[in-house]
């Protein structure tokens, strides 16, 4: 063959075979530009060994029941191997059959994709494997194009060289979106079928596997769900993942759905949400709903419910007193009424709403006019702002009037017809905190009627004015600091404040208008009279009381001004109940605590409150009676008070922040050790006792009296009422619990005539304690040294816990620093009086006692007297003077020229200070009033 016959047959074999080569160049070139160009700007694979998906952060009670679940995405990781195998072979069916045995691409799976896509024009089917679903999840975007296929298909090689196959499906197990905010498998099957994923049957699995493709058409499509379950369950049988009998089974099997979802938020909603907040200002809210806390309350599931009852029952007894039908929001008058159904009224109404209807008709009215009636169903014509009207049953023992403002809850709604429910909680509102005393743990807490109504967190936010439940640290700081026992003499009489030089006095008036005279500082405490604690707080001192008030635990704001003898310095339940376990404490403060443990996600302890429980046992009252007697060990680095004279004395004049080293004389170990932080000492153990001796006294024959129908001799407390009944209080405690309860309006409006503190807070006070303390016996209080009891109880038997030792009367060792009368009240009569009958000893408490007739004595803000003045009395019982009519404190009233006060005398009386009177007797006071 010639050259130009081989150059020819070169041409005609070679050319093609040059021309394939280069085309299988091109597009290898091309497919290695392309590899290169897709690469080029790709995550790289992060470490998703140490990946920890974002988490249910979980609240738990006292019991370990779960209070609250906080996240953005509901997600309960699970290990792979927890799961049982129908789980796992139900999302291989369903999404990746082959999902072992390809390198993280299944060819087949893209071919069939895309013949599937080509048929129908668009991306209907992605072909994606699970290994490309976990790279779409956490490095790229959903979007669907071919570039992102691309670079899902080269991350999802790369995933595979660098987690194992259980890795990557644990990992898409735990992460994947399954509807109803629930993410991951745990989470699904508590909310599809309320149980755990290991606990799923095959049909089950199958179902939530079937949610994959598309969970928000189908999560809320059941018709839509069953279909793809029967797919996923036929590719289950195709794939040998289960046998064509178990296929039949499954497919017959009607699920059975959880039909609500349980918000355990909604079991103690207050308490929670309290927590939440203090969780998200200590750590932050990306902490809290995304990384899995584990918060461990002090909510006591069973108190709480009982708390919850009592206040509901409370606030219905409230609204039989004020004889109001049930649920009636106010009542209208007739113009006001017109306008109420003349207004625009809401455009579209949800389920949930509270909508608010005026009776237009009440139907029974024409058969019985009169207030009650036998029948409670009473058929209404209700009107909607806007004049739309229906009729409705409503059940109440009292009549609905015309104009009547009634509240409704839309139950369900069906295009402009509205289903109504009628809400049957009164306007008036409450709080209680109750608290462990010797831990300080908050057991239960209620802010309101209804947190649906109203997050307002009464029990934290609301401050209000205690009223008389103020005085307990008025009369604690004069016991602590001034010098007083509990028999020391103090007279309830009318006085006269004058409080600046051109104003009129200020007149503290008792709550029933009457005045009874000399009173020992027990009784007074016990009957709340106003005029002794104005008394008290003139001779202790103004910074004395708030210190006191402060280290017990008030932090609200108190006003130097002699109204914070009456209450009138706001503060908050929470903080007004602690600052009271000070007293069953025997004088050592407990902070109040919520949280008791805080857990991360890997089981590191974040904060630990734990408290090693107050111990004021017998055990450790003899101990420290017996180091009194012998003194402490040179190893004990306890402290002991000695109770001589000279260091009562002593003790008298320091100040409280001087004496923190003061210590416990009845605590056994020392309070400030690493283990009780918690604990901190601020009043006297001898000054607590006395305190609960007279707070018991309230709960005996004061104002507390009803308590004896609970049949406990270990109930001490105090009621609290503001100007017109505004707030009703009582705080209470026995020596486990402290309760306070508060009732009011959120607006600040009277309660209603005779709504006292005693009336309306009291019995659900009562109510409360007596479940809570059901069958266990009554505690007593056990005296610290010092204490001594006119009943002479010998000094062996006053070792034992014995509740009764508080009704004998009490009292610290006589001293030369204890006052037998109230310095305000000693040496103030002239001398022409000191022979006279005295008034005070009139035969009717129900007299007006003066020091003279129709006279009251005028008062400088520390106590001194200026003066007498001649009183009225206005319309409302209240009494009134002229500051013209005063006459100097020397002058004889009986003199027939009146002399009055120089304005001088008046100069610098606004000065508030500590009053150190002397403890002698007055001869004019008859003799056994103080002995």
């Amino acid at each position: 063959m010639g050259v130009f016959s081989r150059l020819c047959a070169w041409i005609v074999i070679g050319g093609p075979i040059l021309i394939l080569l280069g085309g299988l160049s091109g597009i290898l070139g091309g497919v290695i530009g392309s590899f290169l160009a897709f690469s080029a700007h790709l995550p790289s694979i992060p470490d998703l060994k140490a990946y920890r998906p974002k988490t249910v952060s979980t609240f738990f009670a006292e019991d370990g029941s779960v209070i609250g679940l906080f996240y953005r995405e509901r997600r309960f990781p699970v290990p792979l191997s927890e799961l049982p195998p129908q789980v796992i072979h139900a999302f291989l069916a369903a999404e990746d059959a082959r999902f072992f045995s390809h390198t993280g691409i299944d060819v087949f799976g893209i071919m069939r994709a895309f013949a599937k896509n080509l048929s129908t024009g668009n991306y209907t089917q992605g072909g994606s494997t699970i290994t490309q679903q976990v790279t779409r999840n956490f490095l790229l975007s959903k979007e669907k194009k071919i570039s992102r296929k691309i670079r899902e298909a080269i991350l999802a090689f790369r995933l595979e060289k660098n987690l194992s196959k259980n890795e990557i499906l644990e990992l898409y197990l735990n992460e994947i979106y399954l509807g109803r905010s629930s993410y991951g498998i745990e989470a699904a099957a508590g909310t599809y079928f309320g149980k755990s994923a290991k606990e799923l049957t095959v049909p089950e699995a199958a179902f939530i596997a079937g949610l994959v493709s598309n969970p928000s058409k189908h999560s809320s499509n059941v018709d839509s769900a069953m279909k793809r379950r029967e797919f996923v369950l036929g590719q289950m049988l195709k794939h040998g993942f289960i046998t064509a009998e178990e296929h039949r089974q499954a497919s017959a099997e009607e699920p059975k759905f959880r039909e609500n979802l349980p918000n355990p938020f909604e079991r103690v909603p207050y308490f929670t949400e309290a927590v939440r907040k203090y969780i998200i200002e200590k750590y932050g809210e990306n902490r809290l709903y995304n990384e899995g806390l584990q918060v461990w309350t002090t909510c006591d599931l069973n108190f709480q419910d009982k708390a919850q009852d009592a206040l509901i029952a409370g606030v219905k007894a409230w609204e039989k007193r004020r004889g109001r039908p049930a649920g009636l929001v106010r009542r209208l008058k007739p113009a006001e009424a017109r306008a109420f159904l003349q207004a625009e009224g809401p455009s579209v109404y949800k389920m949930g709403d509270i909508v608010q209807a005026v009776v237009i008709t009440n139907h029974a009215t024409a058969k019985n006019q009169s207030k009650r009636t036998a029948d409670k169903i009473q058929r209404c014509t209700m009107g909607l702002p806007g004049g739309a009207q229906f009729s409705v049953d409503l059940e109440s023992d009292l009549k609905y009037r015309v104009n009547d403002v009634l509240e409704f809850r839309v139950d369900e709604t069906q295009g402009s017809v509205l289903s109504l429910k009628q809400e049957m909680l009164p306007p008036v509102q409450g709080a209680m905190v109750c608290i462990e005393n010797h831990t300080g743990y908050v057991r239960s807490l209620v802010g309101g009627l209804q947190f649906e109504r109203s997050s307002f967190n009464r029990a934290l936010q609301a401050v209000r004015q205690p009223g008389s439940a103020f005085k307990p640290f008025i009369y604690a700081a004069a016991l602590e600091w001034a010098g007083y026992s509990p028999q020391t003499l103090i007279v309830d009489e009318p006085i006269a404040v004058n409080l600046n030089q051109n104003g009129p006095p200020w007149m503290p008036m008792n709550s029933d208008g009457r005045f009874h005279g000399p009173m020992t500082f027990r009784q007074a405490l016990a009957h709340s009279r106003n005029i002794i604690a104005v008394k008290l707080l003139m001779d202790v001192g103004m910074d004395q009381t708030i210190e006191t008030a402060r280290l017990m635990g008030i932090s609200s704001p108190l006003h130097k001004n002699l109204s914070l003898a009456l209450g009138a310095s706001e503060v908050t339940p929470l903080e007004l109940t602690s600052a009271y376990t000070v007293f069953p404490n025997m004088g050592v403060r407990m902070n109040p605590v919520m949280v008791k443990k805080v857990v991360d996600r890997f089981g590191r302890v974040l904060e630990d409150n734990t408290v090693t429980p107050l111990d004021v046992s017998a055990r450790t009252i003899q101990d420290g009676l017996r180091e009194l007697e012998t003194g402490p060990d040179e190893t004990d680095d306890v402290e002991v008070l000695q109770h001589t004279e000279n260091e009562q004395n002593r003790a008298s004049e320091q100040r409280p922040k001087e004496r923190a080293s003061i210590v416990e004389s009845i605590i056994g170990e020392k309070i400030s050790s690493d283990a009780n932080m918690n604990m901190q000492r601020v009043l006297s153990p001898q000054t607590a006792f006395l305190m609960i001796g007279a707070l018991r006294e309230t709960c005996v024959s004061g104002t507390a009296a009803a308590t004896g129908r609970l049949r406990r001799s270990d109930l001490a407390g105090k009621t609290g009422t503001t100007d017109d009944c505004t707030d009703a209080w009582f705080v209470g405690f026995n020596s486990q619990y402290t309760t306070g309860v508060w009732m009011g309006f959120d607006a600040k409006v009277p309660l209603g005539r005779n709504e006292y503190g005693g009336t309306a807070a009291l019995p659900v006070w009562m109510n409360f304690m007596k479940q809570i303390l059901a069958g266990k016996p009554s505690t007593g209080y056990l005296p610290p040294p010092g204490i001594v009891f006119f009943e002479n109880i010998d000094r062996e038997k006053s070792l034992q816990p014995d509740p009764a030792l508080l009704m004998a009367a009490p009292d610290l060792i006589p001293g030369q620093a204890i006052k037998q009368v109230c310095p305000i009240d000693t040496m103030y009569a002239p001398a022409s009086a000191q022979n006279e009958a005295f008034l005070y000893g009139a035969s009717t408490p129900d007299q007006v006692y003066s020091l003279y007739p129709h006279s009251v004595r005028v008062l400088a803000p520390n106590g001194q007297t200026l003066g007498y003045a001649a009183y009225s009395t206005d319309q409302k019982g209240r009494l009134t003077i002229e500051r013209d009519s005063m006459i100097a404190a020397h002058a004889d009233p009986y003199d027939e020229v009146e002399q009055t006060i120089p304005e001088s005398t008046f100069e610098g009386s606004g000065v508030f200070g500590q009053r150190q009177g002397s403890g002698a007797t007055p001869q004019f006071l008859p003799q056994g009033w103080y002995q």
